[in-house]
C-alpha cells in the first residue's frame, strides 16, 4: 500500500508523488519511512534522501529541514532539494574539492564561517553520493 510523499522548498513542490518507501537523512542518523508507519516530526540534516517507488529508485539530495510523517502522507519541508537528474556530477566534485579547502582554511575563531564552510561541504558530499548511485 503506497503512500504520498511530498519534499516542499520555499519556490514550491520540488518532488509529489506515490511511494512504497523513502529513506530520510534525520539529525540522529538515517530513518526509513514505509507505509502506515506511526506519525512523527523530525529535524532533517543535509544529506542524500531515497525514494522507492513501483518504477524503481529516484535519490535527491535535501539541505536541512523537516519531516512530517503522518499515516499515509509524508511532507518534507526543507530549504533546497535536488533530484538525481539535476546534479552535475562534476560540478559536485569541483564543489567537494573547494569546500573542503575553504574549511581547511577557516580559523577557529570564525564559528559563522566554519558552519557555512562546513554545510557547504556536506552538501558536496551529498551531491557526489547521489551522483555515483545515479551511475552505478
Amino acid at each position: 500500500m503506497p503512500f504520498e510523499l511530498t519534499i516542499v522548498t520555499p519556490e514550491g513542490a520540488a518532488y509529489q508523488g506515490t511511494v512504497d518507501r523513502v529513506v530520510l537523512p534525520g539529525t540522529e542518523g538515517e530513518f526509513g519511512v514505509l507505509p502506515s508507519h506511526e506519525r512523527f516530526l523530525s529535524p532533517l540534516k543535509i544529506g542524500a534522501l531515497e525514494i522507492e517507488t513501483a518504477e524503481g529508485r529516484l535519490y535527491a539530495v535535501i539541505t536541512d529541514g523537516f519531516a512530517e510523517v503522518n499515516g499515509d502522507e509524508v511532507t518534507v519541508l526543507v530549504d533546497s532539494c535536488q533530484l538525481e537528474h539535476e546534479i552535475d556530477f562534476a560540478r559536485a566534485d569541483v564543489e567537494l574539492s573547494e569546500a573542503e579547502q575553504a574549511l581547511d582554511r577557516v580559523a577557529g575563531d570564525e564559528p559563522d564561517r566554519y558552519r557555512h564552510f562546513e554545510a557547504a561541504l556536506a552538501s558536496a558530499r551529498a551531491r557526489v553520493e547521489v551522483s555515483r548511485k545515479k551511475s552505478g
